[in-house]
Parts: C-alpha cells; sequence; structure tokens
C-alpha cells in the first residue's frame, strides 16, 4: 500500500538522506521527458518510428548527420526552461548528496540562486579536489547539457549506447559512492513513473547496493504517476513508494523541517564571515579544555595538543619566542617553520599560536586533511583589518596546499593586509624545491627546527622531574642518574633532534626495538591492519577507515573492536562526519616508518601494496584524490620503486582512475622523457594539453623533452642537435616570460646553457639563464634558488667544451 507523503517526509532527516533525480522526475519547469525527446528526434530528423529508445533513435540520428547536430536539437528542447517553485528550496538542506540522471543544470542554477556550495560530477574528469570541502555533491549520472565532446569537453552527454559504453567506468566510481552513501541514510528516488525502464534498472542497482551496505538504509520511491499495482511489486522488495508532486514533497520538507533551513545570524566570530570554513577549521580557544589535557598521545608521539601546551605539560622551545616576535612585526606576514620529522614541529608551533592569542590574536588552525580556501581567509583577513583586530592560522603539513597557500599570501601581501597572520609548517625535503610565492620571501621569515638547545634540555628535564604525570611513563634505568649526568645522557641522545618523544629519550633500549616488540604482542589480524595502515600513511597515504576496510576485506561491524585493540597504536579522527569519513593515523612518521621498513622490506611487497591501493581507490572521496597525489611524490609513495617501468603502469591506473588529476601525468611525463622514451613523451603531452590546457610543470617538461632528444637521439648530426638546443632555448625563454617566478624552468633554462656551452664553448647562452637566476634570486628571495645558482656555477667550473667538429 503506497504510503502518504507526511508519512515519507517524517522519517527524512537531509543530512542522513540521499535524493536521486530520475529522468523525467517532475521538476518544476522541468525538462522533457525522455519519451519527448525521442519524439521530437524523430520528427526533426524524418526518422519513422517512434518507438525507437532515446539511446536507437540518437544512434541513428548521430550516424546519419553528426553527433553536433543530435547534441544542438537535444539541447533546444531545454532552453527555456528555469528553477522555479519548490526546486528553489533545494540548497535549503544539508542533503548527504544528490544524484541525477537528467541533462538539464536546474539543481546547479538553484544552488547558485542561494548561493549554497555545490561540487559538480559529470565526468570522470571531475575527480579532483574540488574548492569547498564540504560541500554538496551533485553526481549527474548521464552528463551534463552544457558540455560534451562535440563542443571540446571532456564530458559526454549520454545518449547513445556508444555514450553508455564509455561511461561505464565513471558510473561504477558513482554507485562505489553511492554505497557509501547509503550507510545508515535514506535514498529517496524521485521520478515521472514506476513504468520507465530505464529508473526501473537503476532502483534495482540502489536495492543491490542496499542489500550490501550493512548499516541501515532504506529505499524509498517518489512518483508523480499514480499506479498502484506496480507499486505493489517494489514494495514486495521492501521498498517504499509515494505517489505526489514534488511541489507537494517540499512543502511538507519545510513544514516539518523547519530548524534545518540556513539561517545565520552575524556575531563578532569572524568565521561567520565565511561559513564554508568552519568544518575544515579548528578553533583554538575550543581546544583548550583543561580535561582534554592527555600526556599519553604526546609521549607516544603526537604533537602535543594546545590543552597540554596550556596546562604545561610541554617544554618551551625557544623557536616558539622567535616566530612571536616574527609575527608581531607589522611587516611581517607569515612564518614558515621546517624541520625533520620528530623534531617538534607542530608543537612549537602551536606554542607559539598560545604565545600570540595570549597578546588578543584569534587563533585558528587549518586541518590538513582539506583544501585550504585560501579566498575565504582572504574574506576573514579583511574583516579583520577593518575591525583592526588580529589573528593567526597555523597551517601544518603545507606543502599539501601550497598552490592555495601561495594564492592566499598573493592576495593578502598585494592587499598589504597584515592583519592574518600564517604559520607555516613543513619538512625540508616537501618544501624546499617546491615553487612558492614570492611574498613569502619577501613578507616572511623562515625558521629551521633543528636538535634540542642547552636550555631546552634542562627545561626538559625539569618538566619530567617536577611533573608527577610524567614519572610513570619514564624508564625506570633513567630516573637513578644525577642532574648533570641526565643532562649529559639527553645531549648524546639528542645530537641530532629532539628524535620522537619522550618515550624514546628516556627508554634504555634501541626505539626500533620498542616499536617491534609491542608488534609482536598483536594478534595477527591487528598486526596485518597496523602494518598496512603504516606503510600506507609513510607512502604519503592520507589512511582513512572505508580506505582499509576495502583493502583488507574487513566487516564495518568490526570498526569499534578493532580500534579497541590498538588503542594508542591507531588513532581515528573526524575528516567529514556528514560523508562519513573517518581518518586513521599511527602516532608518528618516525614510528609509521619503523613498521612499514620492517614488514615491507622487499620492492615487491610495496609494488604490491600500491597497485592494491589503486584498485581500490574511489576517485568521488577527494581524500582518495589527495591519495593519488601523495603516491606521486618525489621523496615518497611509488619513487620507492627503483624501476620506472614498474611507475609508469601504477601512474597509468592513477591516470585512468581520475584523468583530471595534473600531477599523476606530470610526473609519467617526467618518468617518460628520463627513459629516453621521446615519442610517448610527446603523445602525453598532446593529450595533457588537449585535456587540461598546459600548465608550468608541463612546459618545463616540454623544454627538457627538447633538450634530451637533442642529447640523446642517436644518429643525427651534430648541426641538427644544436638546432634542437636552440628550439629548447626559445621556448625557456617563452617559458620564463609565461611562468616568470618558476624556478624549475629557470633551472631547466640554465640545463640548455650548459649544454650549449659543452658543445660548442660558446657560453652566452649560459650567461643569460644564469643571469634570468640572478634576477629571480633578488627579486623573489627563494633560498633555494641561491643554492641552484651556486650548484650552476660549480658546474660550469666543470665543464670542459667539447667543439663539434
Amino acid at each position: 500500500m503506497p504510503i502518504e507523503i507526511s508519512r515519507l517526509v517524517s522519517d527524512i532527516k537531509p543530512n542522513r538522506t540521499v535524493l536521486l533525480f530520475g529522468a523525467g522526475s517532475s521538476l518544476p519547469s522541468g525538462g522533457p521527458k525522455t519519451s519527448e525527446i525521442v519524439e521530437h528526434l524523430s520528427d526533426k530528423f524524418s526518422i519513422g518510428s517512434k518507438d525507437f529508445s532515446l539511446a536507437e533513435i540518437s544512434g541513428l540520428v548521430q550516424d546519419r548527420l553528426s553527433r553536433g547536430q543530435l547534441v544542438k536539437e537535444v539541447r533546444t528542447l531545454f532552453k527555456s526552461i528555469k528553477p522555479s517553485g519548490s526546486l528553489v528550496n533545494l540548497p535549503l538542506y544539508d542533503w548527504k548528496n544528490i544524484y541525477t540522471t537528467n541533462y538539464d543544470e536546474l539543481i546547479e542554477l538553484s544552488y547558485e540562486k542561494r548561493g549554497r556550495s555545490l561540487s559538480v560530477y559529470s565526468s570522470n574528469f571531475d575527480f579532483t579536489v574540488h574548492e569547498i570541502p564540504e560541500a554538496t555533491k551533485l553526481f549527474k549520472i548521464h552528463g551534463t547539457l552544457s558540455q560534451d565532446i562535440s563542443n571540446g569537453h571532456q564530458t559526454r552527454m549520454v545518449l547513445t549506447e556508444e555514450d553508455n559504453d564509455n561511461v561505464h567506468e565513471y558510473r561504477e566510481a558513482l554507485y562505489d559512492q553511492l554505497k557509501c552513501d547509503l550507510n545508515n541514510s535514506h535514498l529517496v528516488i524521485i521520478g515521472q513513473s514506476l513504468a520507465d525502464s530505464d529508473l526501473k534498472r537503476i532502483i534495482d542497482r540502489a536495492l543491490e547496493i542496499s542489500k550490501r551496505v550493512q548499516d541501515g538504509s532504506r529505499i524509498s520511491l517518489f512518483m508523480y504517476e499514480r499506479d498502484e499495482e506496480r507499486a505493489s511489486l517494489f514494495e514486495k522488495r521492501g521498498i517504499n513508494v509515494c505517489f505526489g508532486g514534488i511541489d507537494d514533497f517540499f512543502c511538507e520538507i519545510a513544514a516539518r523541517s523547519e530548524e534545518s533551513v540556513h539561517t545565520y545570524t552575524l556575531s563578532d566570530n569572524p568565521l561567520d564571515r565565511a561559513s564554508a570554513l568552519r568544518p575544515v577549521t579548528e578553533e583554538v580557544d575550543e581546544l583548550l579544555d583543561p580535561s582534554k589535557a592527555d600526556i599519553v598521545p604526546m609521549f607516544n608521539g603526537l604533537p602535543a595538543s594546545y590543552a597540554n601546551i596550556n596546562r604545561n605539560l610541554t617544554f618551551r622551545r625557544d623557536i616558539a619566542a622567535q616566530i612571536e616576535s616574527c609575527l608581531l612585526s607589522e611587516s611581517h606576514l607569515c612564518a614558515t617553520l621546517i624541520g625533520a620529522s620528530g623534531v617538534g614541529k607542530t608543537t612549537a608551533a602551536r606554542q607559539t599560536m598560545l604565545y600570540l592569542r595570549d597578546k588578543g590574536y584569534i587563533c585558528w588552525e587549518h586541518k590538513p586533511d582539506h583544501t585550504l580556501l585560501y579566498d575565504k581567509w582572504v574574506t576573514i583577513a579583511r574583516y579583520l583589518k577593518s575591525e583592526k583586530r588580529f589573528g593567526a592560522l597555523l597551517i601544518d603539513d603545507a606543502h599539501e596546499h601550497l598552490f592555495e597557500l601561495s594564492k592566499l599570501v598573493d592576495l593578502l601581501a598585494t592587499d598589504k593586509n597584515y592583519y592574518l597572520k600564517l604559520i607555516v609548517v613543513s619538512s625540508r625535503n616537501h618544501w624546499d624545491h617546491r615553487v612558492k610565492s614570492s611574498y613569502m620571501f619577501q613578507s616572511g621569515e623562515e625558521f629551521e627546527l633543528k636538535k634540542l638547545q642547552g636550555d631546552e634540555i634542562n627545561r626538559l628535564i625539569d618538566l619530567v622531574e617536577t611533573n608527577t604525570r610524567f614519572q610513570t611513563l619514564i624508564d625506570a634505568s633513567f630516573g637513578g642518574f644525577s642532574r648533570s649526568e641526565k643532562r649529559r645522557r639527553l645531549i648524546d641522545r639528542c645530537e641530532s633532534d629532539t628524535f620522537v618523544c619522550l618515550k624514546n629519550i628516556f627508554a634504555s633500549e634501541r626505539f626500533d626495538d620498542i616499536i617491534l616488540r609491542e608488534y609482536a604482542e598483536l594478534d595477527s589480524e591487528y598486526q596485518d591492519i597496523y602494518k598496512f595502515v603504516a606503510a600506507m600513511e609513510n607512502a604519503g597515504v592520507r589512511v582513512h577507515r572505508q580506505l582499509v576496510l576495502r583493502l583488507l576485506g574487513i566487516n564495518n561491524t568490526s570498526v569499534a573492536g578493532i580500534l579497541g585493540r590498538l588503542s594508542g597504536i591507531i588513532e581515528e579522527y573526524s575528516i567529514s562526519e556528514r560523508e562519513g569519513i573517518y581518518g586513521w593515523k599511527g602516532r608518528h612518521p618516525v614510528i609509521v616508518d619503523i613498521v612499514a621498513r620492517h614488514k615491507f622490506s622487499n620492492i615487491e611487497k610495496i609494488k604490491e601494496l600500491f597497485e592494491n591501493v589503486l584498485d581500490n581507490i574511489s576517485p568521488t572521496f577527494e581524500i582518495e584524490i589527495r591519495t593519488i597525489r601523495q603516491l606521486c611524490n618525489l621523496e615518497s609513495g611509488i619513487s620507492r620503486i627503483p624501476d620506472k617501468t614498474i611507475q609508469n603502469r601504477l601512474l597509468q591506473k592513477m591516470i585512468s582512475k581520475a584523468p583530471g588529476e595534473r600531477v599523476a601525468r606530470h610526473r609519467l611525463i617526467r618518468n617518460l622523457i628520463d627513459m629516453d622514451e621521446f615519442e610517448k613523451a610527446e603523445t602525453e603531452i598532446r593529450l595533457f594539453e588537449k585535456d587540461l590546457r598546459i600548465d608550468g610543470p608541463v612546459f618545463r617538461h616540454k623544454i627538457r623533452l627538447k633538450l634530451a632528444r637533442a642529447s640523446n637521439t642517436i644518429g643525427i648530426m651534430e648541426e641538427d642537435r644544436l638546432a634542437i638546443i636552440e628550439q629548447a632555448e626559445n621556448m625557456a625563454k617563452n617559458g620564463i616570460k609565461k611562468y616568470p617566478d618558476n624556478k624549475n624552468i629557470l633551472r631547466t633554462y640554465c640545463d640548455v646553457g650548459l649544454e650549449y656551452y659543452r658543445r660548442t664553448g660558446d657560453f652566452s647562452k649560459y650567461d643569460d639563464a644564469i643571469t634570468e637566476m640572478k634576477n629571480a634570486e633578488i627579486r623573489i628571495g627563494d633560498p633555494d634558488i641561491t643554492k641552484s645558482i651556486s650548484t650552476f656555477e660549480k658546474k660550469f667550473s666543470r665543464y670542459t667544451p667539447r667543439l663539434s667538429a
């Protein structure tokens, strides 16, 4: 028996509800039904029968005329439609996610009209990191009206059977996303008629997915055309059916869910001016609760929390006061803190934040698993300036947000707005070689945290000796030494850096042995989880619960037991409660490195791990797109596999999963050039330019490709090699005009000059290149450019020209 609208809506909680709009769903002013599109194409192109399916008649039109004419004619049916009525209220509710088989863009226009963020996916080229991490996602199963391959887009409107074949992987990724969305959620499918065969296929697939989801999920159908007999067939399968118009649906929701409608009242909290920042930002004032102070996680390797620092459960780092002094200067916008893993960078940065808070600053920390919303922070900075208030933002793992960070620094510096101070934290191996905003050097200062200083060691001993909380955690063998003897041993143990934590400093045995013994004491099933989490994190992967469950085939109901058994070893934290994404991480990078190094000790195991991860990637999750980027990292990830042929196979998997992601394609081009696979590299560059348009890294690779051809092509004359080098020189000059602050293009220009000098003895091209680099050194101020100049000058002095015959 079909249910009433009031009963259907009474069970709907928007943040636990997934909407799926089927073809022909009765949106106000909505587009034509599938049957109407078929009839129109039949009449327009004089194709006899109107009994064809949309795929059949579209295929005939495309074959007889052209793809362009087919798409153009379909678009004419949607020209006059605009969002109206209840559809305009769709964005007022925090739906878990939205799916649609419709081509029209009414949902997008409704969100734009309401000023609400919406991430739209219409092809696998949209599998990338979107601007607003917590925005509702709209998955367009059949593509979108304004984009098609006939107009130069990578997206295709799904009209023909060929289209259906071509979007198979994209569609399967959407169904994987739907499986996650259905966890403990309600799927409401809105359509025109239960007789629609396309809708029935979608319902069948949704039902199949629902049966595989262990946490409770429900499916309801909301149909415009009343069909009691077919409804009874669906109800036998456990699906609720309700009949009515979409206006009725949203009117009932409005009546019952007024508390879900977005109404914002501006307070004096700056984040009210950019509400999109709230899900991705920690407010330091909210993290100072004394009851949350806990030294055990810190002792086991995690950075000190704000609550711990505020309760004096850390020892003061000298560098924190230096950074504070830098940022209190009116002319300084940012401070960059770099250092190796384990030296205490995050703790020192948080100490600085609390020093600034004591000076009246409003303090925030960016959550590193999310995109840095630089334009929103500019809004905050402008508000702070208007109110003559100061704020500070801590950005940890800043190398993962470098593009957005550079944009933020550029905008603040050009605005001459120094009311929002930035504390930027990264490790040197991830930081130095990256291209950064010149204002980071002109309006900022760089600090490096290394080994403990004498006064810091004294403070550490004072902390341990005077605070009873530490006594049960310190190795008994250390307690009998005098203060001077303790200090002497600590200086010896800390000669390279602070290492990991107090547990390491005071333990009487090698730290590796402690970690491996801890691992050996676990049951085998927990050992597997621990080693996989450690290996993935060590490779740069942002590990999260669903990825681990997929990789190891673990039941979702086992999660609580796993985390209980691995308490103190693996920590779970929230990334996106709306999407049900929870990160998993080990206690410290040094600890996970120890486990990964011993448990994945050969290349074959690492290769198998990476293949397994990539095979299980779900590219609709932005955290898994970040995994693709991080696996391409030159310092970790697939770089651990020396064989570039294997690397390339893994890169090809990444590109297949998310062809719109640039980093994997950059890395593949780089590898092909290094392997002298010039034709393949040229093909990849051409495809990159066609799909995504050229960028700085690919421009540099085009120059490198020319230079590699000149040096390594067999059988050509010396005059031809010189001609190719001159072409590379011209490209480099154009590249510097287009990307003047790209130090990698500057380096490549110097390589071109050196190669020409080596072959001819003419150093004019090298002189031009090194002059450009020296000008950039003055203009940008990046110390990495200074190092590069020194390196090139040493190379030049060692080169003996091999004059061509």
